[in-house]
């Protein structure tokens, strides 16, 4: 009973941080240009900042087309998991013409606004979690795109993304995971504020996320740190700690200061060394 309330917890707080900021992280103009709040990427190829919003689209794009070189596909189906805006689906749409596509998101905010973007004939984003998929195993390609970081249970969203995908298909995961535990106090008050202020329970060690997708009948088939092309914003350190701790007092009463909050972190664990952004391809293993 317990495990149950406390999975019922997390996903009701991730909802209620999605349902309540959504709105407002647009008229802030968070989101808007790429239609997904997702981080810019700065590498080789980006010269601009719409580039860079979607760069990390354009990657899973291209492991797409690497899966459809390599195998007969008639009518590509492609599933997001956490589909936000619905952005890195709308850009796969217009990439992929003739592909079938459907979204996963906690927020029926969310969902409402990603179906207005994309094309209803072949594209479909239902409200509903993760962890508990309405599909059988019927698609081509997931994506999960800085969603699996809020999940409570990884072992259980790596299952439920292999049970929905066709052997041999992939999973194409971008999102923070940690590459070294803390320290001392300080660094793991960052990582605690950071996973509180973002909801974000499954950020874990980047080994035990990569235990879980193989418990689930997958194989690692790439990995890639893009940490280095963040730009990040971190705060003079006699500063940080002062605003985090602000952002946190005020976090009680509006979600928005409680995720400035987390960010305030995010941007130390990374700038620390703690957390680490990946891109990882996983395979189906075939029976």
């Amino acid at each position: 009973m317990a495990s149950h309330t406390a999975r019922s917890a997390s996903i009701h707080a991730v909802r209620r941080y999605y349902e309540q900021n959504t709105r407002l992280f647009r008229a802030l103009g968070l989101g808007n240009r790429a239609h997904a709040v997702h981080r810019a990427v700065w590498d080789e190829a980006t010269a601009t900042f719409d580039a860079a919003l979607q760069r990390v689209n354009a990657l899973a794009l291209a492991e797409v087309r690497t899966l459809l070189a390599e195998q007969s596909v008639s009518v590509l189906r492609l599933l997001d998991l956490g589909c936000g805006l619905g952005g890195t689906l709308a850009y796969c749409a217009r990439a992929l013409p003739e592909a079938r596509l459907a979204g996963v998101t906690l927020s029926m905010t969310q969902a409402q606004i990603a179906q207005r973007t994309l094309p209803r004939a072949r594209a479909v984003v239902i409200t509903g979690d993760f962890h508990h998929l309405p599909f059988t195993a019927n698609f081509h390609v997931a994506l999960a795109i800085e969603s699996l970081a809020h999940s409570h249970d990884l072992n259980r969203a790596f299952e439920q993304a292999s049970a929905a995908l066709l052997p041999g298909g992939r999973l194409i995961v971008c999102d923070d995971v940690v590459v070294r535990a803390p320290s001392n106090a300080a660094e793991e008050r960052w990582l605690t504020t950071f996973r509180a202020g973002w909801c974000v329970p499954g950020v874990q060690l980047l080994d035990e996320t990569i235990a879980a997708a193989r418990r689930a009948g997958f194989v690692l088939r790439s990995a890639r740190d893009l940490t280095g092309a963040l730009r990040l914003h971190r705060l003079p350190p006699f500063l940080a700690g002062a605003a985090r701790d602000l952002m946190r007092l005020a976090g009680r009463a509006s979600l928005f200061f409680h995720s400035v909050s987390g960010s305030l972190a995010l941007q130390e664990c990374l700038a620390r060394g703690i957390v680490a952004y990946h891109l990882m391809v996983f395979e189906k293993r075939r029976r």
